[in-house]
């Protein structure tokens, strides 16, 4: 049988059951044999089996559940966007599913499999393997495998060879905001902290600050540029071989604010003061961000409408209707007072 035209009667024909028994299953409104039902769902598994739209409408009743699958929920990144993401899933009449993979690929795997084994109607992908530069074919075709069953929607991520639905902020124009703040107030002397090479976020800013210093007649001075996570220990980290160099930059764009907060509390521990000193900007607007001292300018993600646009988005494409393929959400730069004006 060819996979794409496959019914529910070719199901029941292969699993040697009716074709009522294989639409108790995939409505599960009623009991049936464990034995059956392993049979059945083999066969379904076997050809990917997703029915089509009259079908479902005859015979699958929505779970009216939604899977949010992040990396971290420790971050507030995540936290804040899930927040925002569920509380609107909620005002369509969806429920959530929360799986937290605690950045282990392995774990990804097991919550993809486990979302499509509970039937959910759809999927917010968040982080993890959507943020590899370079996609392994494995995760891939993984991915691929489970968008034949269910929806999926990728937030501030994209996996090469998979042509997902992608909502995402506009990071370019976050970072471009930046350095022209920066160089407005006199700073010339300019780095880059934070994030690991190979992850899109960091590649994608650190490849915009790197195109706007040049098209600003600026240097970009190589000792200023790194990094080696997202955490506030690795901003501690990055503050402290900072401190070694025999010049260092008059101001500095970390890759998020909790880099930016690391960067702070070890320029002020060793007495260098934000911003007299060094001036420090960060990205994402945590909460943190407006209140940890002196309070960092940074840029926002729009937590409310990213959230609230992936969710449109993939309630769009479980009620079937048409989806921007790429949404891009606009970022806005906040302004608090780690910045100085130079004199000239």
């Amino acid at each position: 049988m060819k996979k794409e035209n496959i019914t529910i009667y070719d199901i029941a024909k292969e699993a040697n059951v009716s074709p009522a028994t294989v639409s108790r299953v995939l409505t599960g409104n009623a009991k049936v044999r464990p034995q059956t039902m392993r049979k059945i769902v083999d066969v379904i598994e076997k050809y990917n089996f997703r029915p089509n739209s009259l079908a479902r409408s005859l015979l699958h009743k929505q779970s009216k559940t939604i899977g949010f699958i992040l990396p971290d929920i420790n971050h507030p990144f995540f936290s804040t966007l899930v927040q925002k993401s569920e509380a609107h899933a909620l005002e369509l009449g969806y429920t959530s599913f929360l799986c937290n993979t605690m950045n282990s690929s392995e774990n990804e795997s097991k919550y993809l499999q486990s979302l499509v084994e509970k039937q959910v109607d759809g999927i917010i992908y968040l982080g993890g393997r959507i943020n590899d530069t370079d996609t392994e074919q494995k995760y891939a075709d993984e991915m691929k495998k489970v968008m034949e069953r269910i929806p999926v929607v990728f937030v501030n991520g994209q996996m090469t060879g998979v042509d997902a639905h992608i909502v995402r902020t506009d990071e370019e124009s976050g970072i471009e905001k930046l350095v022209e703040l920066l160089v407005n107030l006199n700073h010339k002397k300019i780095g880059f902290l934070g994030g690991i090479e190979g992850i899109s976020s960091t590649d994608v800013k650190t490849n915009t600050f790197v195109k706007m210093m040049n098209n600003k007649g600026l240097d970009v001075n190589k000792d200023w540029v790194f990094g080696n996570g997202f955490s506030i220990e690795s901003g501690e980290e990055v503050a402290a071989q900072l401190l070694y160099l025999k010049e260092r930059p008059t101001a500095v764009i970390c890759v998020n604010d909790f880099v930016a907060i690391g960067v702070i509390k070890v320029l002020t521990k060793f007495g260098l003061k934000v911003p007299d000193d060094v001036s420090v900007v960060g990205f994402d607007d945590i909460y943190l961000a407006e209140h940890f001292p002196p309070g960092i300018t940074t840029v926002s993600q729009n937590y409310d409408l990213l959230g609230e646009t992936a969710i449109n988005v993939l309630a769009d494409l479980i009620n079937e209707r048409d989806a921007e393929r790429e949404t891009v959400v606009p970022t806005s730069l906040i302004l608090r007072d780690s910045c100085k004006l130079l004199s000239e």
